[in-house]
């Protein structure tokens, strides 16, 4: 009752995935969480990798939101094997630039030139089953690094 400040730290941003109205008279559930944080009386966030950067733009301006990236932790795990061909690969096309930054935090930290980068891009009958996959770069031979924000039920990575 008596803290002057208040820092909340959220490692799993629960709603994240609700960021946009995707039919009328549906809530933006993660800006709903932004608020009832602010309600709190809040001071700053400090959140793991957020599903979109826009959840930032839902608290207002006098709560700074500092988002953490947990890649660098994979980066010093997988730099650390020993791995013939690597292909860091992009479970869908909204993660390509979060795989792209993985290849070159390993490319810069390891000295591995020769990463590469591929994706896939899945058509979706609904949610959480996949109507048509398709994969873009090469992957033959190689030992591929999977890398994505937030796995549910991992349904629509097979």
């Amino acid at each position: 009752a008596s803290a002057r400040r208040v820092t909340v730290v959220i490692p799993y941003y629960g709603y994240a995935r609700q960021d946009r109205k995707m039919q009328a008279r549906v809530p933006i559930s993660a800006a709903d969480v932004a608020r009832l944080l602010e309600a709190m009386g809040i001071d700053r966030v400090i959140s793991v990798d957020l599903h979109c950067g826009q959840i930032q733009g839902f608290f207002g301006p006098r709560v700074p939101v500092d988002n953490l990236e947990g890649g660098v932790v994979g980066i010093d795990h997988f730099g650390a094997k020993d791995l013939h061909n690597p292909v860091v690969v992009s479970p869908d096309a909204g993660g390509v630039y979060r795989a792209k930054k993985f290849k070159e935090g390993m490319a810069a930290k390891y000295e591995m030139n020769d990463i590469g980068l591929a994706m896939i891009i899945k058509q979706r009958a609904r949610a959480g089953v996949v109507d048509s996959m398709d994969l873009v770069g090469d992957v033959a031979d190689c030992d591929c690094i999977l890398v994505d924000d937030m796995i549910d039920t991992a349904g629509t990575l097979f």
